[in-house]
């Protein structure tokens, strides 16, 4: 699989690119090497349940603070 994310506002140009980029990967044009940005593995991150836990936790008590104004 091949993604190409992190954008903030200014993805539209760069998505143009990586999308040609990327076809071009696929279809054997372009070697891994020679792409503008490295390729890297996907990982999870250490501890990432807790996180998980964390944020669903805080996004219950907003909705719960919400719920009762």
């Amino acid at each position: 699989m091949i993604s190409f994310s992190g954008y903030n506002g200014r993805g539209i140009a760069p998505g143009t690119v990586f999308g040609k980029l990327a076809a071009a990967l696929i279809l054997g044009t372009v070697q891994e090497g020679e792409l503008p940005l490295p390729l890297s593995r996907v990982t999870r991150p250490r501890l990432g349940w807790a996180r998980e836990a964390v944020y669903e936790a805080g996004a219950q008590l907003v909705h719960a603070a919400s719920a009762r104004w």
